[in-house]
């Protein structure tokens, strides 16, 4: 069994330590498009080569999406499911990974180079694909029966089908959320028994349970990990707030707010650009990049004629500087694509 790395010492640091390029200041935005039944085409991730895996919408009467990945001129499908996005994860090689199934109950773990794995290993449970690296690896979660409760187990699956569950020193709830090439997967885990808000985002690195530290005030979601290790989510603070992070060599980064109630890290690459969204207390979103130099800027700003565009949340950047997300364009909801100025 993995052992316990023990935390470094490192209180949460200012951004002023933090070194990165020069980032982008201004971007072009292009429209992801639609399906042929007209539902929008939203992403979920980008890779470096500029993959994007995207989803329809999930909502509307029978509550199915489509999944694809969009390759260059091509359009991949990636699955169908009922009551879940198809497609999670996306990795540098244009593996993806998913959930599949024709309602909520039977969705199935399932990866491009794999197949529905789910059905395989554990028939009788609902399982979710949420990581793939190039690889191979699949991680994801699990959902059991334990009686009076549904116990969530975060698993690693190397190729050609070998699962494993991460099991912390803790124990408890799990669930992984992404892994990098080099193998090691970010995940979040509650004591058994214990409330939400005692969760704790932890990574697995070299067969280490290393805990992430928190902003101070318990709550902390690990959302995914770079591939030099850069790890981006949010935490509660002292006074009650949720504040995005980014950890960096043993320390937490507080990335801050720009004024709203709160912010959650959703992307970063290893140029320490951060991207996700902040939200006021009505429950309004807006998408935003975070970098050492400039702090936490709204993209809504930093868009080139932006028109009737409200960027929502940006859920994915390349290592090129691309940024992926979800929003609104006169009102209805669209997925869009950010690239910097003087590229592509």
């Amino acid at each position: 069994m993995p052992a316990l790395l023990r935390p470094h010492s490192f209180p949460p640091f200012p951004a002023s330590d933090l070194q990165s390029a020069p980032a982008p200041r201004a971007y072009r935005l292009s429209h992801l498009g639609s399906h042929i039944d007209g539902t929008p085409l939203l992403p979920v991730a980008i890779n470096d080569a500029g993959d994007i895996a995207v989803c329809t919408l999930v909502g509307s009467a029978v509550n199915t999406s489509r999944g694809f990945c969009l390759t260059g001129t091509l359009r991949v499908p990636t699955g169908i499911a009922t009551g879940q996005r198809p497609v999670n994860g996306l990795s540098s090689r244009g593996f993806t990974a998913g959930a599949s199934g024709t309602s909520p109950r039977e969705l199935r773990a399932w990866a491009s180079h794999l197949g529905v794995f789910g059905e395989e290993i554990w028939p009788d449970s609902v399982s979710v694909a949420r990581g793939v690296n190039a690889k191979g690896t699949v991680v994801g979660n699990v959902l059991f029966d334990a009686g009076d409760f549904t116990l969530s187990r975060a698993f690693m699956l190397t190729p050609p089908g070998t699962a494993k569950f991460l099991v912390p020193p803790q124990g408890g709830t799990t669930f992984a959320t992404g892994l990098n090439d080099a193998g090691d997967i970010v995940f979040n885990a509650t004591p058994l028994g214990a409330p939400p808000a005692e969760t704790h985002a932890w990574c697995l690195h070299e067969g280490y349970y290393l805990p992430i530290t928190s902003l101070g005030g318990g709550r902390s979601w690990a959302a995914a990990i770079t591939p030099a290790g850069y790890i981006v989510g949010h935490s509660v603070k002292e006074d009650g707030s949720t504040h995005a992070f980014l950890w960096s060599e043993g320390r937490t980064c507080d990335l801050g707010t720009h004024g709203y109630a709160a912010s959650e890290a959703l992307a970063a690459n290893d140029h320490r650009t951060v991207v996700g969204r902040v939200g006021d207390q009505h429950g309004a979103r807006r998408a935003f990049r975070w970098t050492p130099e400039d702090r936490l800027t709204l993209l809504d700003d930093l868009v080139e004629e932006r028109g009737e565009w409200q960027l929502h949340e940006a859920v994915g950047i390349n290592g090129n500087g691309l940024i992926v997300g979800t929003g609104t364009f006169r009102g209805q909801p669209r997925g869009w694509l950010l690239t910097p100025l003087g590229q592509g």
